[in-house]
């Protein structure tokens, strides 16, 4: 990307940027104010805990299709899909975001996973035909949400149309250069903008400036939640399958690309029967001390709670695990910490709706 602006940051931009937030979301750590800008208005975050690769040359697009459960090759440019790095057995890596530009590949993921993903590429693409550098501390990304997002977008970067969810748009004036894609996913629907690092925090506060309400981290983790989003550290770890956290039915995973990394397990899964584990959602009988908790159906295990927080909507305690697909819905199981829970069906709340424009991902 061209070099950022060199306007300086106010003091006001200051809150846009904050630690990634854990699984668990003690209450009180989202304010009403923020539930109310999101559901109302619009609210801007410089997004943590992500990690992003680029991948330049002419073979990137069939290279990468190799590695991962989406279809790369058959998105068009200007757009984004979601999928995983998996590892030859079909356990998931890491959950990733690829969006595919006219001159390149950017591939973004949870920073926990960098130094695996890296390996990987390093590993796996020839360069020859492709290069994969890491540009996580070169670029960044703002996230804009609610149903205001667009017009807080344009006050900004000007009359841009604004993409449908899964779309990309190129944006060369305004504060500075970015990368506008639209979003419809992980509780959350509005805009996600790649920009230089350096820039990240001006854009934020820009944004803020035009109508947007600054957001916590805790936000963004607790839509997740109620979206029924699964996390890598958290609901997905280094012996999750795709089918086990829903990638598939979130659109991750294409039966029909051909080959990748890890393919034969989530096909024999698919065609041939179900995974024995599924995610599951869980009302709480009280905030949990600590995460992952162990849970027990009947003396037996029953896998681990693994994210929480408190769902105001239906004034109760929210979480999930991976449980055994034996156990359904509406059964109560023991929690580690002696609390009770009791299996429902995901998600809590959908995404808000998408922006003008906008569609599902």
């Amino acid at each position: 990307m061209p070099p950022p602006n060199s306007h300086r940051c106010s003091g006001r931009c200051r809150s846009l940027r904050e630690p990634d937030a854990g699984p668990l979301v003690p209450r009180g750590a989202v304010t009403a104010d923020e539930r109310a800008a999101l559901a109302t208005r619009a609210v801007a975050i410089v997004r943590p805990g992500l990690a992003r690769f680029r991948l330049t040359g002419g073979g990137r697009v069939d290279c990468l299709q190799g590695l991962v459960t989406c279809d790369v090759a058959g998105a068009a440019d200007d757009s984004q899909v979601f999928g995983a790095l998996l590892t030859v057995k079909g356990m998931i890596v890491a959950p990733l975001w690829i969006t595919r530009l006219a001159d390149a590949l950017i591939v973004e993921a949870p920073a926990t996973a960098a130094a695996q993903i890296a390996a990987t590429f390093q590993r796996s693409l020839p360069p020859r035909l492709c290069r994969a550098d890491d540009v996580t501390d070169a670029d960044a990304s703002v996230g804009l949400y609610g149903p205001a997002a667009d017009r807080v977008l344009a006050a900004v970067a000007g009359p841009i149309p604004a993409p449908a969810a899964g779309r990309c748009a190129v944006v060369t004036d305004g504060p500075a250069p970015m990368v506008v894609t639209g979003v419809a996913a992980r509780g959350l629907a509005g805009f996600e903008c790649a920009v230089p690092a350096g820039a990240a925090r001006n854009l934020a506060a820009a944004l803020v400036g035009a109508g947007a309400a600054p957001a916590s981290a805790a936000l963004l983790e607790e839509r997740r939640i109620l979206a029924g989003f699964p996390r890598l550290g958290a609901e997905i770890d280094e012996r999750t399958l795709p089918q086990e956290v829903g990638l598939d039915e979130l659109g991750g995973v294409s039966f029909t690309k051909g080959c990748y990394l890890g393919q034969e397990t989530v096909a024999r899964i698919h065609f041939r029967g179900h995974a024995n584990r599924r995610l599951a959602g869980l009302t709480l009988e009280r905030e949990p001390a600590v995460l992952p908790l162990e849970m027990r159906d009947a003396g037996r295990a029953a896998g681990r709670l693994s994210s929480a927080c408190w769902w105001d909507a239906g004034a109760t305690w929210a979480g999930m695990a991976v449980v055994p697909r034996t156990i359904e819905n509406g059964r109560s199981v023991e929690l580690a910490d002696g609390a009770a829970a009791t299996l429902r069906q995901l998600p809590w709340e959908g995404p808000a709706p998408a922006p003008a424009g906008g569609g599902a991902p």
